[in-house]
């Protein structure tokens, strides 16, 4: 039986080993959907897609910055003296409903502890806690649900003075030389998670929970 032209190239590969044949076995093994090639890596990207495809990643962006506004959690201001600013980017996403989904992230890299953050130790989830209790709910015969909190970080005000700059492609005109002063957790801070478990023990205890 005769091989393909591609066959014998893998066969031939396999022969020299080496990266070559693990980028052609992985090319192989993956194949990218056409619509990952209309996800933006970086903001600047959205300018090379189609003019449909900007209009929706934009309108991503406008409805991020929205979500801030309305949980109010900056300010725009002028820098104060010896304050430093810390940068951002915006995430992309692209969900199973092909709805566009931009986030704003805030890079924590830059913060100095003790200054930007005290604390960032936050409790995390234990697999054998959540095995435990699906076993619990099947012996039991209960019910369990669940929920997904949206927006999670931005429901804690911060304590440290935190100042960053405005995002790549909605600088404020009129504006320019304004940061914004984070009053809430964002995306991305050292202490972001933290400030979210605070903000969740909080309400539990109102809740009567311990």
């Amino acid at each position: 039986m005769m091989n393909t032209p591609n066959e014998t190239k893998i066969v031939r590969l396999v022969k020299k080993g080496g990266t070559n044949l693990m980028s052609l076995l992985l090319n192989q093994a993956i194949k990218p959907s056409s619509s990952e090639f209309l996800i933006p890596v970086h903001y600047k990207n959205i300018a090379q897609l189609p003019v449909q495809q900007q209009k929706a990643w934009n309108n991503a962006c406008h409805d991020e910055l929205e979500a801030l506004c309305k949980r109010q959690v900056y300010d725009l201001v002028k820098l104060p003296p010896n304050c430093k600013v810390i940068g951002n980017r915006w995430v992309f996403a692209e969900k199973s409903d092909l709805w566009k989904h931009a986030r704003l992230v805030a890079k924590g890299f830059s913060q100095i502890e003790d200054i930007d953050y005290e604390e960032i130790f936050s409790p995390i989830i234990h697999y054998e806690t959540v095995c435990l209790m699906f076993s619990l709910v099947a012996l039991e015969g209960m019910y369990m649900t669940g929920l997904d909190v949206k927006t999670t970080f931005l429901y804690r005000k911060l304590k440290e003075e935190i100042y960053m700059k405005q995002p790549e492609g909605f600088i404020m005109k009129g504006h320019e030389d304004k940061v914004m002063h984070l009053k809430h957790a964002l995306y991305g801070l050292k202490q972001a998670y933290l400030a979210w478990w605070c903000e969740l023990e909080a309400f539990m205890k109102t809740q009567g929970f311990h």
